[in-house]
């Protein structure tokens, strides 16, 4: 078969399962899924001690992330369970065996006396708004190794989470509706 004949037969095929679900969470807003869970994260004010931040991550741990908003109420970044964990290696172990540090990074966690000494700044593309598509929420959870992302709108204002969870869960249900439409046809 010549690569033309290949070509025309690829392109004329149906689409696989897998493309489907490419196609649709491409095309699928991240306002259809991000709140069928609730939050799985808290807002606090930037300027709030780290110890407030300690404390409520104690006292609940199903917490995902604290969502740091300036005095207007914009975010401005997010202190997850990791940043914590190497807060405390650092003030328990003094970072022994650990080279995943800049010097910058190092100081700032072994100094940090309020939230956003340790947090991940919102410079980072750390966020979705409700209009981005799934794929692209996907793709910034990838990249940031984290499986919850603030919604903003389009001041920057915190209206939710979104959760690794809620797109499973959206896939698991919109993939069972596709198979049952496609059966009664």
């Amino acid at each position: 078969m010549g690569i033309i004949s290949w070509l025309k037969k690829l392109l004329s095929s149906p689409p696989t399962q897998e493309e489907e679900d490419n196609t649709v969470l491409g095309t699928t807003p991240v306002s259809e899924v991000y709140r069928l869970h609730g939050t799985a994260s808290a807002m606090v004010p930037e300027e709030s001690p780290l110890e407030t931040v300690i404390t409520r991550f104690a006292g609940e741990p199903s917490l995902r992330g604290m969502f740091l908003v300036d005095s207007m109420q914009r975010f401005t970044g997010v202190v997850t369970r990791i940043d914590l964990l190497k807060w405390a290696h650092l003030k328990l172990f003094g970072g022994k065996g650990r080279r995943d540090f800049t010097v910058s990074e190092f100081y700032s966690f072994v100094d940090a006396k309020k939230a956003k000494d340790i947090c991940r700044c919102a410079g980072l593309p750390f966020s979705v708004g409700e209009e981005d598509m799934l794929q692209i929420a996907l793709d910034k959870m990838r990249d940031n190794e984290e499986d919850v992302l603030p919604v903003l709108n389009s001041q920057s204002e915190i209206l939710g989470d979104l959760r690794l969870s809620e797109i499973l869960s959206w896939m698991l249900t919109n993939r069972k509706d596709k198979f049952e439409n496609s059966k009664g046809t």
